[in-house]
């Protein structure tokens, strides 16, 4: 998730039980040609994360990753084959190389040699065939990839339909790469409904977790768990210090469509969403959670 994903939100995710983050995608050129700005993306410092890229080219991912690694803790790197988002199809990046798998394959390649940390790969069922995943899968068990996401929607349909969980289940019995599911997640109910019909290795949570990202520790304990207001304030001035730590009044900046999502139901949330959503400074976010 391009700009919500770093690391001020994703500590928050490891707080409340998730096992692992994925960096957001970070394309091969922008750690190419401006290391600094993207160690600020994708340096978690001694979290349990791995850095996501996305580019069409593999020299270029064996630059990056040899410029990453000697920054950052990452425990992998994960190739993103699954972004639907118009631009970077059209760029032959993302969702565009299920049309392509060779270049998938030689990206893949080219991301081991340049690193003896795990390879793996976040993807969809196909571009407009689900079942072109079994052609991939095939082709990525002989690089022996670690895990293998999957959003179970094609390319095409961006995040229209609903997601079809049942190719999942296919996947993994077909399969001894370690298989991740993704895809409409809103809730713990959800969450072990898919995880107990497809045997899958483990859930990957995105949008679900926005605004919430206690959803992990409510899985892992099976069950609702109220969140006071004053804590989701604690979490929003944790992320909003981070943020401010990171890129400064940008980052505050960047947050504002965050400070909505945790603001829905909560006393006077309306009230609190209008000043969050205008807000351009850390000092600023204090002062306006700390009135009641």
């Amino acid at each position: 998730m391009a700009g919500i994903s770093t690391y001020p939100f994703a500590s928050q995710c490891l707080k409340y039980g998730a096992d692992l983050v994925f960096s957001p995608m970070l394309h091969t050129d922008f750690v190419t040609n401006n290391i600094k700005e993207a160690l600020k993306i994708a340096d978690y410092g001694n979290c349990r994360y791995i850095i996501q890229l996305v580019g069409s080219e593999p020299h270029k991912f064996i630059k990056a990753i040899n410029l990453l690694q000697k920054s950052t803790n990452s425990i992998g790197f994960d190739l993103n084959m699954g972004c639907p988002d118009k631009n970077t199809v059209k760029s032959g990046c993302g969702g565009a190389l299920m049309k392509n798998f060779d270049l998938s394959i030689d990206i893949v390649k080219a991301m081991k040699s340049a690193t003896s940390k795990p390879i793996s790969v976040k993807t969809r069922v196909g571009y407009d065939n689900e079942n072109d995943i079994f052609k991939l899968v095939e082709k990525l068990e002989n690089e022996n990839v670690s895990l293998l996401t999957i959003h179970p929607r094609k390319v095409i349909q961006m995040y229209r339909g609903k997601a079809s969980w049942g190719i999942i289940k296919r996947v993994k019995k077909s399969t001894k790469i370690p298989i991740c599911g993704s895809g409409d997640i809103k809730d713990y109910h959800q969450a072990l409904k898919k995880h107990k019909e497809t045997a899958c290795d483990g859930l990957m949570i995105g949008r679900g977790a926005l605004g919430k990202p206690w959803i992990f520790k409510e899985i892992k304990e099976e069950k609702k768990i109220e969140i006071s207001q004053d804590e989701i304030k604690n979490i929003v001035t944790e992320i909003s210090k981070e943020a401010n730590r990171i890129w400064g009044n940008k980052g505050i900046i960047e947050l504002r469509k965050q400070y909505a999502w945790f603001f829905k139901n909560t006393k006077n949330a309306k009230e609190l969403r209008e000043k969050l959503v205008k807000a351009s400074t850390y000092d600023e976010v204090i002062e306006i959670l700390a009135e009641r």
